[in-house]
């Protein structure tokens, strides 16, 4: 499950979206991503939050995983 991290990163652009960040971002570290994501959104954030969690359940089902995720 993806937790919250110390949102003083410096990124200014959306790593989901792309959208330039205008305030303050939301940032969050998975188990299976390596660097932190950025999030300008709770909107955004949960849309993510929903493919990860589907990802999640296919691989352990062996599934079909979504690309447009990782």
């Amino acid at each position: 499950m993806p937790f919250l991290l110390n949102t003083g990163t410096g990124q200014v652009r959306c790593t989901y979206c792309g959208r330039v960040i205008s305030g303050q971002p939301i940032v969050v570290k998975t188990c299976c991503i390596n660097r932190p994501w950025v999030f300008c959104s709770e909107e955004c954030y949960n849309r993510f939050l929903r493919q990860w969690l589907r990802n999640q359940e296919a691989h352990r089902s062996k599934g079909v995983l979504r690309k447009d995720i990782l």
